[in-house]
């Protein structure tokens, strides 16, 4: 034969099962019309049964290709009808006898044998509602309903685990269907009552909910510093709280609240978003966020809205708020055109006094930026030690502040610590990487390190001196002769000496002697190799 070979496309396997299909009931027919069956009543009822067997099948097929699709767990099961029939009856002799987690896991076992079964769907379900677990239970009775429309003990039991989940709307439109199929039950005209109690119950707290929204009623949020371990359990419980009541607005508003203080100040403003809009509550948290992020003036834009919004235009919480950020708003003010007019001084005492007013940890956003401001103060004085003290403060407490390490980086070089200013400057380069500028950067400070501006001098074969890479190389307990192998060597050797896990039974002066000898060893180390 001569020519290319192309070779035919395989079908995914939705498409291959399809074709599968297809010709085997084709056969199927065919057979049947070769034997003459075609034409017998029972024949042709067990040939429609087959069509529309494979025609669920196909849905089922098209259904599984879609992205948001879930496996239910009882898929692909052994389809063991006398094994299913078994685990059911075991179910019920556990059920009965006061063993609802027994019965559940009996219960679990005939569904994965026979999963068409809508009484072992309904059976699982009944012993989940024993067990508290009410949205296995409404999931498993609507599978039993699905299978059999008509099963009124499977919509009652979906009824009461909607009941069980706070769902009176959907409570309701199943104990309706009871009652359509059973007028006379009184287990679903009960039901039907409480889920129509609990709708009146869910309107009444949605009013009260909104007047509480609208008069900003839940107290203030603390300016005071908060342990993080408070912090981080705090939002634990508001997050709970949250999935068991994701309609409710103290849920939210508490949620919201526990971001705060824990610095998440973005999410915390995301989460805004699900108050009710216009309403004190919310316009106060967003100031809340606005401010501690380092925004004033919109915080002040929110808490004029806010206090607008209240009853008589009156809310404590927003009113001290608002007065604490006009007083940060006026220093801050102060400080920025202290700095523009050529003032360090009189910046640096408006940013002092600033941070004065505030519990750093309360704020990052703000503390930082402040922190910034006097750090840019300080170096117009060229007084770059006390800068780098300020910025220091900043990234201990934001560490992936971008101005602030840019900032360190330009202090370090000015004061001569080459080797701090690189490592800055690539901290800056995974913060953020799109500074503008910073290759050269870090080029220059590299070059700088080396020892090789102006009439520095170069290496020899293998060997690193000069400048910053020499002193580097001296915390290493190595000439500045040495190469990039013995550097490495003598790296993992001091590494594993000073690892602070090989000091964790040692008093707290020595942990934290080893920690900072450990530290000085890897900047050590990322200088020369920097470098190499």
């Amino acid at each position: 034969m001569t020519g290319d070979f192309v070779p035919v496309p395989l079908p995914d396997e939705v498409e291959a099962g399809s074709v599968w299909r297809q010709e085997k009931f084709r056969d199927f027919a065919f057979r049947l019309r070769c034997l003459g069956l075609d034409e017998s009543p029972e024949f042709a009822a067990l040939a429609a049964q087959i069509a529309e067997a494979t025609a669920e099948l196909e849905k089922l097929a098209e259904v599984q290709q879609q992205p948001d699709y879930r496996r239910p767990w009882w898929q692909d099961g052994e389809y063991d009808a006398a094994r299913a029939d078994s685990a059911n009856d075991h179910g019920l002799q556990l059920l009965g006898a006061g063993l609802p987690g027994d019965a559940f896991h009996a219960f679990t076992e005939a569904v994965r044998l026979r999963p068409t079964s809508a009484v072992y769907h309904c059976n699982r379900a009944a012993a989940a509602l024993r067990l508290g677990r009410a949205d296995v239970a409404a999931e498993d009775a609507d599978a039993a309903a699905q299978r059999d429309q008509c099963y009124a003990k499977a919509h009652l039991r979906a009824g009461r685990a909607r009941l069980a989940l706070e769902q009176p709307a959907a409570a309701a439109a199943s104990f309706q269907r009871v009652l359509e199929l059973e007028p006379g039950s009184a287990a679903a005209a009960k039901g039907l009552a409480a889920a129509e109690a609990q709708a009146g119950r869910q309107q009444q707290q949605v009013a009260e909910e909104e007047a509480a929204a609208t008069a900003g009623s839940r107290p203030a949020l603390t300016r005071e510093a908060v342990p993080e371990e408070e912090a981080v359990g705090q939002l634990y419980a508001a997050e709970r709280m949250l999935a068991a009541n994701p309609g409710l607005q103290a849920a939210r508003c508490a949620h919201v609240e526990a971001l705060l203080l824990c610095q998440r100040y973005a999410d915390a403003e995301a989460g805004c978003s699900g108050l009710l809009e216009g309403r004190t509550e919310r316009l106060y948290l967003e100031a809340e966020a606005a401010w501690r992020s380092g925004r004033l003036a919109a915080a002040a834009d929110k808490l004029r809205a806010a206090l607008a919004a209240a009853p008589g235009g009156s809310s404590a919480k927003c009113a001290s708020l608002a007065a604490h950020v006009a007083e940060l708003a006026a220093l801050e003010e102060e400080a920025v055109a202290a700095l523009e007019d050529g003032l360090p001084q009189a910046c640096i005492d408006a940013c002092t006094a600033m941070l004065g007013r505030l519990a750093p940890t309360a704020c990052v956003g703000l503390a930082c930026a402040l922190l910034h401001r006097r750090a840019e103060a300080q170096a117009a004085r060229r007084d770059w030690q006390v800068a780098i003290a300020d910025l220091d403060a900043a990234l201990a407490l934001d560490a992936g502040h971008a101005a602030c390490l840019q900032l360190r980086a330009e202090a370090h070089k000015q004061a001569g610590d080459y080797t701090s200013c690189f490592l800055d400057l690539q901290r800056l380069k995974k913060t953020a990487p799109g500074t503008p500028g910073l290759l050269a950067l870090l080029e220059e400070a590299a070059r700088l390190g080396l020892g090789h501006s102006g009439s520095g001098g170069g290496g020899g074969a293998g060997g690193m001196h000069g400048g910053a890479a020499a002193a580097a190389l001296s915390v290493l307990g190595l000439p500045g002769s040495a190469t990039s192998g013995q550097a490495r060597q003598a790296y993992l050797k001091l590494a594993a000496r000073w690892h602070p896990d090989k000091w964790a039974a040692g008093s707290a002066e020595e942990q934290a002697a080893a920690g900072e000898k450990f530290k000085e060893v890897q900047r050590a180390y990322e200088a020369v190799t920097a470098g190499c």
